[in-house]
């Protein structure tokens, strides 16, 4: 891209969605609880409890944890610093696209939670350590409500939704780049909604490059948590002896066990 073409990618798009265009163009033509290496700990004698506040940040994994579920190493991606706040902290990657199946494509977003009481959410991402790897990122967040019965009410909204976009390819407008994201193999199962997903550019050709992910919803208690596992598109899944559905799924249930382990 150009030095013009930067910052307008930067202004109208986000900066992960920038690098998720450039790394499809290189491809056309990458309370007192302890946390003990990513395992949430309670802290003796407390009853159970809503999460809330600065507590929810230490459900999410840590790089240990992670290298264990994924069989390699991860850092702190730089180019995206860890998010906690209110509503406020939810994204919004300027998609102008309609309908329910944003929130399947991308993770997060503020318009797919507008409707929601969100309390405080905490997102971390983290990018692969070594050079040669099958996992390019991993972003985990966790989104917490006023109740487990409110929580419960929005997991199963959105995982209704989330099966009615099985096999749907949605046009990502609003962005500088015409990208497209195809939705495959929705399954819910153990408070787990999970999906397959294709990002590429907006292209008639059928061998057009694209970048694989796997999607994780879950929920537990007050709390729903989210999970998003890039690969490198070079290969497919199959070829890796790895599905970024089901690594996604597994980041999921290992965060819903740190929100049980806490509350």
């Amino acid at each position: 891209m150009s030095g013009k073409s930067r910052p307008r990618c930067r202004a109208r798009l986000g900066r992960r969605w920038c690098i998720v265009a450039a790394l499809l163009l290189v491809m056309s033509t990458a309370g007192c609880a302890v946390v003990v290496d990513g395992t949430a700990r309670p802290a003796t004698g407390m009853a159970p409890r809503s999460l809330t506040g600065q507590t929810i940040k230490q459900v999410l994994l840590g790089h240990r944890a992670l290298s264990r579920i994924l069989n390699q190493s991860f850092k702190i991606d730089p180019r995206f610093r860890p998010r906690f706040g209110g509503p406020d902290a939810l994204l919004d990657d300027g998609w102008l696209s309609p309908g329910d199946c944003l929130g399947v494509a991308s993770m997060l977003q503020r318009v797919v939670y507008q409707s929601s009481k969100v309390r405080h959410v905490a997102l971390q991402t983290w990018r692969h350590a070594p050079q040669s790897v099958e996992v390019t990122s991993v972003q985990e967040g966790v989104v917490s409500l006023p109740s487990p019965a409110e929580a419960q009410a929005l997991f199963d909204k959105f995982s209704r939704q989330w099966q009615q976009c099985d096999g749907t390819t949605m046009p990502l407008s609003g962005t500088v780049f015409r990208l497209k994201a195809t939705i495959a193999n929705v399954q819910v199962a153990d408070s787990v909604a999970a999906a397959d997903i294709s990002m590429g550019f907006a292209s008639r050709s059928t061998d057009s490059a694209s970048l694989p992910s796997g999607r994780a919803l879950g929920v537990r208690g007050n709390c729903l948590v989210e999970v998003e596992v890039s690969f490198f598109g070079n290969t497919q899944p199959s070829e890796r002896g790895a599905d970024p559905r089901a690594s996604a799924v597994d980041i999921a249930h290992a965060i819903l066990d740190n929100v049980g382990a806490l509350t």
